[in-house]
């Protein structure tokens, strides 16, 4: 089996979601939140990401990696926010 090769950005934003995804769970166990709603609010932020941000993402320089770090912490939190606000919504 052949391992894929990732980009230096991939490999940013993967750091970044699977250190998001961890504090993700963290924030969601404290504040007793949906882990479903966590889930899919995080996959549903990786999907917008990736249709509108990705391509603008090339590069391999410091900045450029920099940011795919920052990206992928803020899909877990896009996901706790979604979580947040429709157990804040519920009646």
């Amino acid at each position: 089996m052949k391992l894929p090769h990732l980009t230096p950005v991939a490999k940013g934003q993967l750091w970044g979601m699977a250190a998001g995804f961890a504090l993700g769970l963290l924030a969601c166990a404290r504040l007793e939140l949906s882990y479903a709603i966590f889930v899919i609010g995080m996959l549903a932020a990786w999907v917008a990401s990736e249709r509108y941000l990705a391509p603008r993402l090339t590069g391999a320089d410091g900045r450029t990696v920099a940011l795919a770090v920052v990206s992928g912490l803020a899909f877990p939190a896009v996901g706790v926010a979604a979580a947040w606000l429709l157990e804040a919504l519920r009646p």
